[in-house]
């Protein structure tokens, strides 16, 4: 009878190896005929059973029955396509870890860089959902799965340090950043974006120094310019900033973009004419700049509320005091038609109302203030 029992349970272990090989065959199947949720169901118990857990096969065929589920646009698949991609990706590699003879790698090194790509995409909407931490996440693992396959994906690469940056993730933005650079990637942006990291780095000279290198590969590119001026002012050299802003303009006087830069950068300097001279450029070149035309509203709007404070400490009943209220009028006057012009390319900003708001209140403009009032009330109510 010992005999006999042990005999029926060795049957009763084949029986059950056979039956997680046929489960794997099933899934096969399964995926073959575009069954993909009885795929994932008949291959998930393969995995854990010792008879096919240590097989290639039974990774190699998970693998595909999630990159498939990842790539179904069936709407009967979609609950299943949580965590999808990275099963696949995990699925394949252990496959390639078991397979001592390299059966399936041929396959598999043709299916990687499907999942990459997915990964990408799935980067793309995650930076459009402004989800920057996972957008990074999906980006690098593009980058990284490229990478291991000999290929080096500088767009995947670029767009992980952004995103990176964006979540203030620094040192990572820095590692992809300087990996571009050794790559002399086509883009500005690494330069200027290296230079901010290393300026928060307090570290001005290797500031200087990622500057100097994007100038000498792109000499004329005025966001780089820009970008210096801005470190030369941070250390007080204005004769330098200054050299630089003319610079720029005399790259190419037909970008409104340029003098806009050239405007702020002005303002913040404190050289008011020179930087309303910058804005009204830009504004000439293109009406319908918003930035332009709010900014320079702007200056005006903060010249006049300076003339009103210093007016305002005036001795009570020095004449002084209409005279230089007369000017602070005036500079609002001046403000008008660009702010009036920003919110009608920008009806929705609310900065732009407010500053409206005050404008009319102090001119006695009552119906207009009635107007953007209603327009306020609208916005706040939605």
């Amino acid at each position: 009878m010992k005999r006999t029992a042990l005999v029926l349970a060795a049957a009763f272990m084949m029986s059950a190896g056979f039956a997680q090989s046929a489960k794997v065959v099933s899934a096969f199947n399964y995926l073959r005929n575009n069954q993909l949720d009885k795929a994932r169901e008949a291959i998930e118990p393969a995995i854990s059973h010792e008879k096919t857990m240590g097989d290639p096969k039974t990774w190699f065929y998970r693998g595909n029955v999630y990159l498939a589920i990842q790539l179904a646009q069936e709407p009967e698949f979609q609950a299943l396509k949580e965590n999808a991609l990275k099963i696949s990706e995990e699925s394949y590699r252990k496959a390639l870890e078991l397979d001592a003879k390299d059966q399936y790698k041929p396959e598999i090194m043709q299916r990687l860089p499907i999942i990459a790509e997915q990964y990408y995409n799935q980067g793309v909407l995650s930076y459009n959902a402004k989800d920057y931490t996972a957008a990074m996440g999906n980006f690098l693992r593009a980058r990284d799965i490229n990478l291991g396959m000999g290929m080096v994906d500088s767009l995947a690469m670029y767009n992980a340090g952004l995103c990176a940056e964006l979540s203030n993730q620094a040192a990572i933005a820095k590692e992809n950043y300087l990996k571009l650079v050794e790559l002399n990637y086509n883009s500005t942006l690494i330069y200027s974006s290296l230079a901010n990291i290393y300026k928060e780095e307090k570290d001005t000279a290797a500031a200087y120094a990622i500057l100097t290198r994007g100038l000498q590969n792109h000499p004329n590119d005025y966001n780089l310019i820009i970008a210096e001026t801005n470190l030369y002012l941070s250390d007080g050299e204005v004769k330098k900033a200054q050299a630089n802003l003319e610079r720029a303009i005399s790259i190419d006087n037909t970008n409104p973009t340029i003098f806009f830069a050239v405007g702020t950068t002005y303002d913040q300097m404190g050289e008011k004419d020179k930087a309303e001279s910058a804005y009204k450029k830009a504004i000439e070149l293109d009406p319908a700049y918003f930035d332009a035309n709010y900014n320079l509203g702007a200056l005006f709007v903060n010249d006049a509320a300076a003339i009103l404070e210093a007016a305002n400490q005036l001795p009570l009943g020095d004449p002084k005091y209409d005279t230089e209220k007369a000017k602070a009028d005036n500079k609002l006057t001046s403000a008008l038609p660009y702010l009036e012009k920003a919110s009608e390319i920008k009806p929705d900003d609310m900065a732009t109302l407010g500053a409206l708001k005050e404008i009319y209140a102090r001119t006695s403009q009552l119906e207009k203030l009635k107007k953007v009032n209603e327009a306020i009330r609208t916005l706040e109510g939605q």
